[in-house]
């Protein structure tokens, strides 16, 4: 007996539709008093079964076996062939039971119609078991409570991994013939859970050595030891009851219901995409395929899990594993699945059968639209699915397909992002286009066609295309019949690919469409009528390509369009024009005009929570110092305006974030105040936190954003890769001891947490990087070696196909940066091969790693800092080298290269340096105002004839300054000389050696440049403790002792005093230079050899600046 039942849509009601006794199917003789007391029971059983549902809640359509012909099979009352297609697992020792429990089928029948046979959403068939004897009825079933299907399909409720072994154990042991209804319904109902293609995250195993692979190897296994189980008792009960007549009914009407349990084990082994997992899916089918005694027969379902499995081992194989052949291997398996069914359900007398029931193209689009839904990645999937059941089914395509079987296949496209979306979309587009069949295109094709383009990225700017496709609709308008009359929506999807172009005139393209609009709408197709948003997709293709100016232009033409008003989003999109450009004053200006709108009664205009997002986003995005306080007093009006009832402007955890990030550049202590004062946090809110901090620099601001991280933790809030980031930035930017150890102890905890199965936390390139960058600005002995040791860890991780670690030219040059600053004896070597490396991966392909000027400056910098004798050569030659492939230097470059031939003990070493300096002055003069010599230039080149051994140095050092006053006042190069250069120019003197000659003309030198600079009224030349140190230094070396030399140095210490400059080193060159009696007279009476810095007073000392010295060797 069949009973089919209607369910809605949100499963709120259950009609019986019809009830009849199914003898002509089932092949049942039996006189009017059987009949008429099997027709009572098996109606007891139905409205049993509907309690059933009433209390389980169970009110969503369900889904049926769709091949209602294979129900009707010969009887077989000899020894039963089920066992001949199981699985080869050990069974259980079948032991006779006397109690027939008939009502068992009726169990596994109800079940199946709740959902196990995967079919339509719309129908579903029960089949319930009429028996003879009122005895034989088991009451159990009566109060039985049936699980929600949506329950049993949510991920949250999935079972552990214990408790599915614990089950199946359970189950194993009890005897055969001994499973009760509820052991039934509990092994369906697991195995359609295990089975669900929707299962795509894996269950969380708290041993990370259990990994996804052995879960979804294990949910299989599982599911077909419960088939097996199943199985088993389907077969004793045959036996037992092989010689009743009335058993008949029951064996033949739960056929359906074994192949839709056997396509659970079929679909299980599908989904869990593990090695040789096709290969079982297959081997179940084959056992059906070629099972001939009894007529279970494959249905489409079958066949599509196991084309499915084949198919997606053979992407896996060509895409993951770049196995060519396993993948052509694999590809012919699945084009043999679909043969097999083609024979099997695409033959003339099953065709006939078909023709009578639309199940079939039903169930074909169900295996499609879950395919697209699911396995987005693989659009092929369900595109070679639908062409072969076009090109094989000889002319009788209309009974297995239709237009939404096409256009379900073209969203398949625009869904997946694949680059080759819009060519395929457009070929099955053409396919349809050129079908004798019913099968034809209609608006919504052409528009899946346009969402592949915009989905696209390669074609994302390619509006114009967008617009041939709608032309091309439109010209089959006029020449083909059917509704084919294009709307606005599919006008609005054109409009808006014009829109996110911000191309060239995309914004004159856009409205042009829209006064196309009007003329159809005008021509008497009202459905191309345009609405709101496609003035508002126009407003947005101005603002993208022309700027706020003109968008807010097109939202006063929508404000004075007397068809149409503009809405909350006309304004909203004006403001975010705004809002990018960081003009705060206007984007508040449209948030007025969009009050008065609505205080002027438009409805659609009323203010919204987004606009005011808007507007902080002006404020976070123009960079004033006061944008924290105007953010604040715009969440302040927010939160009155809630208050009084409002309920549109209630600060959410967004609006918070935003004025988190007004507070970024300026406080992030007031960052953190907004923080505690909104009520949910989550991690954008702490990120931002964290990067203000990081932002803000020092180690106190670093240990904060580590507690913030910490924090976390106690909140629940998960961190992502963002958050680590920011926090390992704010230890590198730091400087502190210990940092870059703090920083590379976060990345090592994100790993832990990554390997403990938080899978958003994935390693990746960026963050090593941050680590070198912290090591790489460390103090500590060693930290150029581990900064190497990461980058070489980094490409490890690489080349065993970890894409997410592969270093770029950033990671490289970090490294490099950290070798300049070590001060080790070979940092320029080590730079130097590092930038040998990054040339040779670059040659052979690797853009991602070709050296920038960034990494030439720093190899450069590495050997400046070497002070070896041909380290200058080296870095000459290095620039050379770079030259080769483009990466030209820049002006830090050619300073560190200056700097390098200074600190060089070669011969020629200072003419080198001021050649240099000449070639960037001539460049600059030239035209290239990039290369425009600075303070530092002059200064190292006058430093490179102060630290040589030239005769005539303190010349050409006051030659330099000389030449560099005289471009300046002239205005040819304006760079001012400094404090540093007048030093520098007083060290040349200082440092000369040579004969009585060379030193008095050395002392005039130093003496003309030290009185020029005590003398001078401008703010940027006053003397400093090193420039008075310096000239005591040049006194004491280059004039011999006397009266006249105590006067100097007299005269140059009271300066000293008077502009509180004296530091230890000043104090040392007095000693060093005057007479123990000037020195003594001095310091006030003190002892010289006893009075140290500490002993003098304040005053003298107030205005020197101590730098600590960068780095200790």
């Amino acid at each position: 007996m069949c009973v089919e039942l209607n369910g809605e849509t949100q499963g709120k009601r259950l009609d019986i539709m019809s009830t009849r006794m199914c003898k002509k199917n089932i092949g049942i003789q039996r006189d009017n008093a059987i009949a008429k007391e099997t027709h009572h029971l098996a109606l007891l059983l139905i409205f049993s079964w509907l309690s059933q549902l009433v209390e389980a809640s169970i009110f969503e359509p369900l889904r049926p076996v769709s091949l209602k012909f294979f129900c009707s099979a010969p009887q077989n009352k000899g020894r039963s062939p089920i066992l001949s297609f199981l699985p080869s697992f050990s069974r259980p020792s079948c032991r006779r039971n006397k109690h027939k429990f008939y009502n068992d089928f009726s169990v596994v029948d109800s079940l199946s119609s709740s959902g196990f046979c995967a079919s339509r959403t719309d129908k579903f068939t029960v089949f319930a078991a009429a028996i003879s004897s009122k005895k034989s009825f088991n009451r159990r079933s009566r109060t039985q409570k049936i699980p929600n299907n949506n329950q049993q399909s949510s991920s949250d409720d999935s079972p552990s991994k214990s408790d599915k072994l614990a089950f199946n154990e359970e189950i194993n042991k009890i005897p055969i013939g001994q499973l009760t209804q509820q052991n039934k319904t509990d092994m369906l109902l697991l195995m359609r859970q295990l089975s669900a293609m929707d299962r795509r995250r894996d269950d969380i195993i708290s041993s990370p050595v259990f990994s996804h692979a052995r879960q979804r190897r294990q949910d299989a296994t599982i599911v077909e030891r419960l088939l097996e189980r199943l199985m088993q008792e389907q077969e004793y009960l045959f036996k037992v009851d092989c010689n009743d007549e009335s058993d008949t009914q029951i064996n033949s009407m739960t056929r359906l219901n074994v192949v839709a349990t056997v396509n659970l084990a079929i679909k299980a082994w599908s989904n869990a995409n593990v090695r040789g997992s096709a290969e079982k899916a297959e081997r179940i089918l084959n056992r059906l395929l070629n099972n001939h005694s009894i007529d279970f027969h494959p249905d489409i379902y079958s066949f599509a899990h196991c084309y499915s499995a084949w198919y997606r081992e053979s992407i896996f194989a060509k895409e993951e594993m770049r196995d060519e052949k396993t993948s052509s291997t694999a590809m012919k398996k699945a084009e043999a699945i679909l043969q097999s069914m083609k024979s099997i359900l695409m033959e003339k007398e099953v065709v006939h059968l078909l023709r009578e029931s639309e199940d079939v193209r039903k169930d074909v689009n169900s295996l499609l639209e879950t395919w697209t839904n699911v396995y987005r990645s693989y659009p092929g999937l369900a595109e070679n699915f639908l062409c072969f059941l076009s090109v094989q089914s000889g002319g009788q395509e209309n009974l297995w397909i239709d237009t939404r079987s096409y256009n379900i296949v073209i969203n398949a496209w625009a869904k997946s992002g694949n680059r080759n979306s819009v060519k395929q979309a457009e070929s099955l587009l053409s396919q349809m286009e050129h079908m004798d069949s019913k099968v034809k295109p209609n608006v919504l094709s052409y528009s899946g066609v346009i969402s592949c383009i915009a989905q696209n990225t390669q074609h994302r700017m390619d509006a114009s295309h967008g617009e041939e496709i709608l032309r091309r609709m439109e010209v089959r308008q006029e020449n083909v019949t059917g509704d084919l009359k294009p709307d606005n929506v599919i006008y609005n999807q054109v409009i808006n690919l014009y829109s996110k172009s911000g191309s060239e005139g995309s914004a004159e393209k856009a409205e042009a469409l829209l006064n196309r609009m009007k003329q159809i709408a005008n021509a008497g197709n009202f459905r191309a009528t345009p609405d709101i948003r496609s003035y508002n997709l126009v407003l947005s293709a101005y603002a993208n390509e022309k700027g706020p100016a003109e968008a807010e232009m097109i939202l006063h033409r929508i404000e004075t369009n007397g068809s149409i008003q503009p809405n909350a989003i006309s304004y909203i999109t004006c403001m975010d024009s705004y809002a990018r450009d960081g003009d705060v004053h206007n984007a508040l200006r449209i948030l007025s005009m969009m009050e008065k709108s609505f205080n002027d009664g438009n409805a659609e205009a009323k203010p919204t929570r987004r606009a005011y997002t808007s507007a902080l986003n002006a404020l976070a995005k123009s960079g004033r110092g006061d944008a924290g306080l105007r953010a604040e007093a715009l969440v302040q009006t927010m939160e009155r305006l809630y208050k009084a009832g409002n309920k549109d402007l209630e600060p959410d955890t967004t609006v918070y974030n935003v004025l988190i990030n007004c507070h970024k550049n300026s406080s992030a202590t007031k960052a953190e105040q907004v923080l505690y004062r909104m009520g949910k946090r989550d991690v954008v809110s702490y990120s931002s936190v964290i990067t203000a901090y990081s932002q803000k620099g020092g180690i106190e601001a670093a240990k904060r954003a580590q507690a913030l991280l910490e924090e976390m933790k106690k909140e629940d809030v998960e961190p992502n890769a963002q958050t680590f980031n920011s926090a390992i930035m704010a230890f590198a930017r730091s400087g502190g001891n210990g940092a870059a150890k703090k920083a590379e102890g976060l990345l090592k905890k994100m790993e832990e947490l990554y390997e403990g199965g938080n899978g958003e936390l994935i390693p990746n390139a960026i963050l090593y990087t941050s680590v070198i960058t912290a090591w790489s600005k460390s103090d500590e002995p060693g930290s150029a070696l581990r900064a190497e040791i990461l980058l070489k860890l980094m490409w490890t991780m690489f080349k065993r196909g970890n894409v997410a670690m592969k270093p770029n030219v950033i990671s490289f040059t970090a490294v490099i940066h950290a070798w300049a600053r070590s001060g080790e004896s070979d940092a320029g070597e080590r730079a130097e091969a590092l930038v040998d490396q990054m040339i040779k991966l670059y040659n052979e392909g690797d853009e991602d790693v070709k050296p920038n000027v960034m990494t030439l400056t720093a190899a450069v910098n590495a050997y400046a800092r070497n002070h070896g004798r041909d380290a200058a050569s080296k870095a000459s030659k290095l620039m050379k080298k770079m030259e080769a492939i483009g990466v030209m230097p820049n002006l830090q470059t050619y300073n560190s290269l200056i700097s390098a031939w200074g600190n060089s003990k070669q011969q020629g070493a200072p003419m080198m340096a001021e050649s240099i300096l000449y070639k960037l002055e001539s460049t600059y003069l030239d035209g290239n105002h990039d290369i425009k010599p600075s303070v530092i230039s002059y200064t190292s080149a006058i430093n490179a004839w102060a630290k040589s051994l030239e005769r005539g140095k303190a010349k050409k050092a006051q030659a330099i300054l000389e030449r560099m006053k005289r471009n300046f006042d002239s205005g040819r190069i304006n760079v001012e000389p400094n404090t540093v250069t007048y030093t520098s120019v007083i060290n040349a003197c200082a440092t000369t050696y040579g004969d009585k000659e060379e030193k008095q003309e050395a002392l005039k030198i130093a003496y003309s440049t030290f009185k020029e600079i005590t003398n001078s009224d401008s703010e940027a030349l006053r003397p400093n403790h090193i420039t008075y140190s310096t000239f005591l230094k040049a006194v004491s070396k280059l004039m011999p002792g006397g009266e006249k030399k105590d006067a100097i140095i007299s005269a140059a210490f009271r300066l000293c005093i008077r502009d509180g400059q004296v530091d230890d080193n000043c104090l040392f060159q007095l000693k060093s230079s005057a007479s123990p009696e000037l020195v003594s007279d001095l310091l006030g009476g003190a002892d010289p050899s006893e009075t140290t810095l500490q002993d003098l007073p304040f005053n003298w000392k107030r205005n020197v600046v101590c730098k600590s010295i960068s780095r200790a060797k």
